[in-house]
C-alpha cells in the first residue's frame, strides 16, 4: 500500500500523535515528542518511513512465531502491540480517532466496527502483547473474530450485547429506538454532538453510515435502506462524517429554510423532489440533483415562481421559493404524488383526489398522459366502492346484439391492469362477447395526433382514439376502431355531476364529505374561526381542512367580481399557518393550485370567502370542515 505524502497529509499525522498520544496507554508505550522545526515535513516523511519499516519487520517477527493464542483467559496484561497501535494511528480517519480518543471500550467497538485501519487497510489480525507464565512479554497474532470473542470476556463486557443489538436481525429495531435529536440553538447542538461522542453506540452508528455508502452489493444497501428510514440515514451520514466538526454538523440542523431540512432528512423528501424533477425535466431527481434545486431555491427564489409545471399545468404564475419554503415547513398533506388541476375540469374532483390520498396513501405513477385520470379514478372508486354507480354516469354503450336493445356498462377512464373497470378492459370484453374478438384482446388509448392507420402498429387490434385537442375529464370525443374499422355501435356518454357538501336532506349520503367518511373512516367538524383553526391544526397529527368558498374573495389579487354577488365555488385544502410579522398566515392549495406551490393567505380571506358561499348555498351550509382519521 502506497503512503500518501502530501504536507496536508504529513500535517494531519503530526497533529494525530500530539492529540491521540493517550491511546498508546493502551499498548502499554507512548510517544516521544516530536518537536516543531522548519524540516517538519521532512521529518514526518522519515517518520513514516521508519515507522513502515518497523511495522513490516514486527508484522514478520510476529507471524513467525509458532505460538498460536485462542484463548486470553490464561494470559495476563494483554496489550494491543505498539506497532500496530501506531500503524492504526496513522493510517485511521480522524473522525473515529477522535471518536475513541481516551476511551479503550470505543476504540474496541471500532476496531470490531471495520472503522480503524492499518497500513495494510483493513484489519483482519490484531497483534497483542502478553505477559506468559514466566512473567516474560510475548506477542501473537490472533484472528479478529478470535480476538473479539475472547477480549470481550476480559473487558468492556456491553460490547459484545452492543454487537448483538446492531447485527443484520436487530439493528433495525435498535436504531428504531435511539432518539436522533435535532438541535434548536447552537449550544443545544454543540451538547448534542457532545453526547453523541460520548455514546457507546456511535462505532455501531458509524459502521452502518459506512455500509450504507460504501458497500459494493447493491443488494445489501437496498436491504439497509429498507430497514432505516430516510430521516436516520440522513442524520447518521451527518453525525459520522462530521465527528470532528461540530460546526458543520450544526449548521445543516440550524437553517431554517424547509429546503436544507429535506436534504437533512428533517422534512420529507417529496415536498422538494417533485418540483425540483419539474424543474429540471428529468423522471426522477437524485440525491445530487436535490441538493442542487436546494441550493438554486435558495439563491434564485423567483425560480419557483415561472418553473415547474409544463406538464402539469396549474395556476400560473406559482409562489416564490421563499414563500413556498414558509408553507411547506408547517404544511401537513401528503404529497407524495404529481397531479394536475389545469386538466380536470371539475375542480373538486382535483380536492377530493388531494384528501383520499392524504388519509389512504398510494403509490402513483404519474405522467403527462395519465395524471387527468388519476383525480377522476379516485373519485370513481368512492362511489363504486359505495354501491353508488349512479354518482358516476360515465358509461359507455352498445348494441346487445342477442337482446337487440342498447346496453350501458359503467367506467373509469384510463388504463389500469388491475382495473376491471378501466375503459380499455371494458371495451375489450365488449368486443369479445359483442364481436367475436379473442379472450385476450387488449386496447391501446391514444390520441387522434398518434394514431396513424398507414403504420403498422395500428393494422391490427383494439384503439380507442381520443381527440387530443378538445378532451377533457368531463367531456370526450371518443371511438372504438376494431382491426381499422371505426365501430359506431359503441359511444361512451355521461359526465360526472356530484355534490362536494350535501345540498339536500335527500342526497347528503351520497355528497363527497359523507362518502369519505364511510369508505375512508373519516371524520369531519366545522371550523368556525381562527382559534378553533389553529387548535385543529395544532392538536391532531393527520388533521388537515378543507372547504368550498368564493374564489373571489379566497384569492381576490387573481379573481376580481366583475357582478354583484358573483361567486365561483372554490375547493381548498388547509394544512398549517405560519406566524410573521404579528399575522397569523394560513397555508392554503386552492383545487387550481399546484400540489407542491402551497400558498400564504390570511383567516380574512378564508372567512370572506366560505361566508359568500354560504349565502349562495341551498342550506346555507357553512362549508369549512376539518378531517381526520
Amino acid at each position: 500500500m502506497k503512503l500518501k505524502t502530501s504536507p496536508q497529509f504529513l500535517l494531519a499525522q503530526f497533529c494525530k500523535i500530539y492529540i491521540l498520544a493517550g491511546l498508546i496507554a493502551f499498548s502499554g508505550k507512548a510517544f516521544s515528542q516530536v518537536q516543531s522545526n522548519p524540516g517538519m515535513i521532512e521529518s514526518l516523511e522519515r517518520l513514516l518511513d521508519v515507522h513502515r519499516k518497523q511495522y513490516d519487520q514486527n508484522k514478520s517477527k510476529i507471524q513467525s512465531n509458532l505460538k498460536v493464542v485462542n484463548d486470553l483467559s490464561e494470559l495476563k496484561e494483554i496489550k494491543i502491540d505498539p506497532q500496530f497501535m501506531r500503524s492504526i494511528i496513522f493510517h485511521s480517519d480522524d473522525r473515529y480517532l477522535r471518536l475513541i480518543s481516551n476511551d479503550e471500550c470505543k476504540f474496541l467497538s471500532s476496531l470490531e466496527n471495520n472503522l480503524l485501519k492499518t497500513s495494510e487497510g483493513d484489519v483482519n489480525s490484531i497483534f497483542i502483547n502478553f505477559k506468559n507464565k514466566e512473567n516474560l512479554t510475548e506477542s501473537a497474532a490472533m484472528a479478529r473474530e478470535d480476538f473479539f470473542d475472547q477480549i470481550y470476556k476480559k473487558k468492556c463486557l456491553n460490547n459484545r450485547e452492543f454487537s448483538t443489538l446492531f447485527n443484520e436481525v436487530n439493528f433495525a429495531k435498535t436504531v428504531e429506538g435511539i432518539k436522533f435529536s435535532v438541535p434548536k440553538n447552537k449550544n443545544d447542538c454543540e451538547s448534542i454532538h457532545k453526547e453523541w461522542l460520548e455514546n457507546s453506540f456511535t462505532p455501531y452508528i458509524c459502521r452502518l453510515q459506512q455500509t450504507l455508502k460504501k458497500s459494493k452489493s447493491t443488494k445489501q444497501i437496498e436491504f439497509y435502506k429498507s430497514k432505516i428510514p430516510a430521516f436516520q440515514r440522513t442524520y447518521m451520514d451527518n453525525l459520522c462524517n462530521n465527528l470532528i466538526t461540530p460546526d458543520r454538523f450544526c449548521e445543516n440542523y440550524l437553517k431554517s429554510d424547509v429546503w436544507s431540512k429535506i436534504i437533512t432528512g428533517e422534512v420529507p423528501t417529496y415536498k422538494l423532489s417533485y418540483k425540483c424533477q419539474n424543474i429540471l425535466g428529468k423522471i426522477s431527481a437524485t440525491p445530487a440533483d436535490l441538493k442542487n434545486c436546494a441550493a438554486k431555491f435558495n439563491s434564485e427564489p423567483t425560480i419557483c415562481e415561472t418553473k415547474g409545471i409544463k406538464k402539469f399545468p396549474a395556476d400560473f404564475p406559482l409562489q416564490n421559493c421563499n414563500t413556498l419554503s414558509e408553507a411547506l415547513n408547517k404544511s401537513k398533506l401528503i404529497t407524495n404524488y404529481q397531479d394536475c388541476p389545469g386538466n380536470v375540469d371539475n375542480e373538486a374532483i382535483t380536492n377530493i383526489h388531494r384528501l383520499v390520498n392524504h388519509f389512504a396513501p398510494k403509490t402513483i405513477v404519474t405522467n403527462k398522459e395519465t395524471c387527468a385520470g388519476e383525480a377522476s379514478y379516485t373519485f370513481a372508486r368512492l362511489n363504486f366502492d359505495i354501491k353508488h354507480e349512479e354518482g358516476w354516469p360515465l358509461k359507455i354503450c352498445y348494441m346487445n346484439h342477442i337482446s337487440e336493445k342498447e346496453m350501458c356498462v359503467p367506467y373509469i377512464p384510463g388504463s389500469r391492469e388491475e382495473e376491471l373497470m378501466s375503459e380499455d378492459q371494458v371495451v375489450a370484453k365488449i368486443l369479445y362477447q359483442q364481436k367475436g374478438a379473442p379472450a385476450k384482446t387488449k386496447c391501446r388509448i391514444v390520441d387522434s395526433k398518434t394514431y396513424n392507420p398507414l403504420r403498422s402498429e395500428f393494422k391490427f387490434g383494439c384503439f380507442i382514439v381520443y381527440d387530443a385537442e378538445t378532451c377533457t375529464t368531463l367531456s370526450c370525443n371518443k371511438k372504438v376502431i376494431w382491426e381499422e374499422k371505426p365501430l359506431t355501435d359503441i359511444k361512451f356518454i355521461g359526465k360526472p355531476i356530484f355534490d362536494y357538501f350535501p345540498t339536500a336532506f335527500i342526497n347528503e349520503r351520497y355528497s363527497f364529505l359523507n362518502m369519505i367518511n364511510e369508505v375512508k373512516g373519516t371524520q369531519g367538524r366545522t371550523i368556525k374561526n381562527l382559534t378553533d383553526m389553529k387548535f385543529y391544526l395544532d392538536k391532531i397529527p393527520n388533521g388537515i381542512i378543507h372547504g368550498v368558498g368564493c374564489v373571489e374573495d379566497l384569492i381576490p389579487e387573481e379573481f376580481q367580481r366583475t357582478v354583484m354577488n358573483q361567486c365561483h365555488p372554490m375547493p381548498f385544502i388547509v394544512d398549517g399557518y405560519v406566524l410573521k410579522n404579528a399575522e397569523t398566515w394560513i397555508v392554503l392549495r386552492s383545487a387550481i393550485d399546484d400540489l407542491h406551490s402551497p400558498r400564504l393567505v390570511l383567516w380574512q380571506n378564508i372567512f370572506n370567502s366560505v361566508s359568500a358561499h354560504r349565502e349562495l348555498h341551498p342550506l346555507g351550509t357553512w362549508t369549512l370542515y376539518g378531517i381526520k382519521k
